[in-house]
């Protein structure tokens, strides 16, 4: 018998049409703390969602780094365990930061390809990682409605009239008159 190893779609070079949250991609993540000296290093980027706009795919990734500090905190995802991280296509812990996070068309220059697979995807997550994940990007995806609402309301004005909204001020000369 002839032993075949599969196919995964997103590790050739035709990876946009198949890549999905919970991808780990390589990307040039620009950094404020590098400025414009230089192009910002790979780092492995988690893919939190894909969305389309106008007929081009768009991935919404957060930063990754092995760093420990406290910095860069908020919306975190954590790779710790060996199993995991290897599994996942990394070489050593990691950290997403989904706080750091951009929207970029997934023909973006700064997507970094392997020369052997054609992709730039590194792996995925899967299980208490893959989890997490599902569980910051719920609260992204809550807060993102949270604050439509919030524009909606603004824009709309109060769904209560004008009990909910502060009496506007108004002077006439030296008298003040509330409207």
């Amino acid at each position: 018998m002839l032993d075949t190893t599969p196919i995964i779609p997103t590790m050739t070079e035709a990876w946009r049409d198949y890549v999905s949250y919970g991808d780990i991609v390589s990307f040039r993540f620009p950094l404020a703390e590098e400025g414009a000296t230089g192009r910002p290093k790979a780092r492995p980027c988690l893919i939190l969602d894909i969305e389309e706009k106008g007929g081009q795919r768009f991935a919404l990734i957060a930063y990754g780094t092995t760093s420990r500090r406290r910095s860069n905190i908020g919306y975190e995802v954590h790779v710790r365990r060996r199993a995991d991280y290897i599994a996942s296509g990394l070489n050593e812990p990691t950290r997403f930061v989904g706080a750091r996070r951009l929207l970029v068309p997934l023909t973006h220059s700064d997507f970094v390809i392997c020369g052997s697979t054609g992709s730039a995807v590194l792996g995925r997550l899967d299980g208490n990682p893959f989890e997490a994940m599902n569980a910051v990007r719920g609260r992204i995806h809550a807060m993102r409605d949270i604050a439509a609402d919030r524009r909606d309301m603004r824009w709309r004005g109060s769904p209560a009239g004008t009990s909910q909204r502060r009496a506007r001020r108004t002077f006439l000369g030296r008298k003040e008159v509330r409207a």
